[in-house]
């Protein structure tokens, strides 16, 4: 519970306005997923069949750009349709604090993940670049070295012991990406994030698959209302999320299909 109340206030604080900055946008929601991990071309079948950890996830985001920078974050609570010893928790913040006018920014990222068998922090600082924009478009792309705190009671390498691992783990790129337009009178748009961790320390390399790790998502939404989103979200990853995408441990990609209805503040 002490987890829950944190991660909702890093949201508020995220969503927050500093009296010093000029405010210049800002967007917000609450929504419903259903994650169904097995939807995707590649099951999920580590040991746990993708229909077992299929789940309702609801979740609060927002953003908002200043004259210094532009923030965003999300809090979801996960497996809302078990009893509460079953629910999980995951949030996340990002930061670009501009550097002047020249479209490169101080990047930080902190997420969190925790359920009963499993927690785990990451820390990125480093750069972005958020110059290369449009009316309706962006791609700001980022890079900096990664920290972690984790823990975990299930990966097969732990040989049924808890595992530790915590400090540098090497470093992250990755990049958010929007386009929008409208069709048949409606308005869409693409959303594409994706990370990508390399050269990761030994040991988290052998708990997750290898030193490279591959993290994202395509999202294609239909805005029907002001209000209102429905959405159908991709969701990818390589040697990441403490499973593996196969039985046949030399491939270790995995993915899933995530439905979403959001309400827009």
């Amino acid at each position: 519970m002490r987890k829950s109340l944190l991660a909702l206030g890093v949201v508020a604080a995220v969503a927050s306005v500093p009296a010093s900055a000029e405010y210049l946008y800002g967007f917000g929601g609450v929504y419903l997923d259903h994650q169904s991990w097995d939807h995707g071309p590649n099951k999920i079948d580590n040991g746990a069949v993708g229909d077992q950890r299929n789940q309702f996830v609801l979740g609060i985001e927002g953003g908002a750009g200043f004259t210094w920078g532009e923030i965003y974050g999300f809090y979801d609570r996960e497996s809302v349709e078990k009893s509460a010893s079953e629910q999980k928790n995951s949030f996340k913040g990002t930061a670009h604090v501009y550097l002047g006018d020249t479209g490169v920014s101080l990047y930080g990222q902190v997420y969190h993940h925790d359920n009963p068998a499993q927690s785990e922090t990451n820390r990125v600082l480093g750069l972005g670049y958020t110059a290369l924009q449009g009316d309706n478009w962006f791609f700001k792309p980022w890079i900096g070295v990664h920290d972690i705190t984790s823990w975990d009671s299930f990966n097969k390498e732990s040989d049924g012991m808890s595992q530790n691992i915590n400090g540098r783990n090497g470093y992250m790129a990755g990049w958010t990406a929007r386009y929008g337009f409208e069709a048949f009178g409606q308005n869409f748009s693409f959303v594409n994030w994706n990370e990508i961790e390399f050269d990761r320390n030994d040991e988290y390399a052998k708990a997750q698959g290898g030193k490279t790790g591959l993290n994202g998502a395509l999202l294609f939404n239909w805005h029907a209302t002001e209000h209102l989103t429905a959405a159908i979200q991709y969701r990818y990853f390589q040697n990441k999320l403490g499973v593996w995408g196969s039985t046949d441990y030399s491939q270790h990609y995995g993915d899933a299909i995530i439905y979403r209805l959001q309400y827009n503040f």
